[in-house]
């Protein structure tokens, strides 16, 4: 035997190679999500009659094999800044209605919209919906303060006038594919929407597990002279009162002057 393989290498053979595994295939890459809004800031003027945002992305590395939903969801929230909200009951005090007892709350979104390429609930947990504050009945209002044995109809309240001034806003139909792994959503900002600077948050979702994150800032300020009037009502409210006050006498002397009889 070693005869034969000293003889082998002497005339240029090695001894025969053993039959190689098939190589694994590598695994595939792990999906990425990519968004972008159209805009990143907002000048609100006297002009101003609402406008209507785009979100759109991409999933990289899509694993999705045709243009066909159902691989992935998208959800997109659009949040504005928290502020306090008192949420007060309508009483009759002889034959008045004046305000009466009501519950204070420490973070309402001033603005809130969520969309999504199908019902919450189809894409995610209740778990997960409320860990995200995904949706309007997952929205945290803050620790009311008043009476909360009827913290639930004063919290329906205020957010049946949110929704009717179009500042809560729910759409499960709101994000589309385009091809296999664009998606695009439109959120219509009111005209009596506040200023800040809001968050827009994209989830990626498969298989009811959530993938991928995005976040984006938008910018929402008033311009000009309303910016100017804003500025000084917030910053110096006795400088401006005094102004209201001196452009009020103002206005009254020139109308007394305008139709006086002689």
């Amino acid at each position: 035997m070693r005869r034969a393989l000293l003889l082998a290498a002497l005339l240029g053979f090695g001894p025969l190679p053993a039959t190689a595994a098939p190589a694994a295939s590598p695994p595939a890459p792990k999906e990425e999500l990519q968004a972008e809004l159209s805009t990143r800031e907002i000048s609100i003027q006297s002009n101003f009659t609402g406008i209507e945002i785009l979100i759109y992305g991409s999933i990289d590395f899509s694993q999705t094999k045709a243009p066909d939903p159902g691989t992935y969801d998208v959800i997109t929230v659009i949040r504005a800044p928290s502020q306090p909200l008192v949420a007060r009951r309508k009483v009759r005090v002889a034959g008045i209605w004046i305000n009466g007892p009501g519950e204070v709350y420490s973070a309402v979104p001033g603005f809130y919209a969520a969309l999504s390429t199908r019902p919450f609930r189809a894409i995610t947990s209740d778990e997960t919906l409320k860990q995200l504050g995904i949706g309007i009945a997952n929205l945290d209002f803050g620790r009311p303060v008043g009476d909360e044995s009827q913290e639930a109809q004063y919290r329906s309240a205020v957010i049946r006038l949110k929704q009717r001034q179009k500042l809560f806003l729910e759409d499960d139909d709101g994000v589309s594919f385009v091809g296999r792994s664009l998606f695009r959503a439109t959120v219509a900002l009111p005209v009596n929407v506040p200023i800040g600077r809001y968050t827009a948050d994209v989830y990626l979702f498969r298989d009811g597990e959530l993938i991928g994150k995005n976040l984006s800032t938008l910018e929402v300020n008033k311009a000009g002279f309303e910016r100017t009037i804003y500025v000084l009502a917030f910053a110096h409210p006795f400088v401006y009162g005094l102004l209201a006050v001196l452009v009020a006498v103002l206005t009254g002397l020139a109308g007394w002057f305008t139709f006086r009889r002689e």
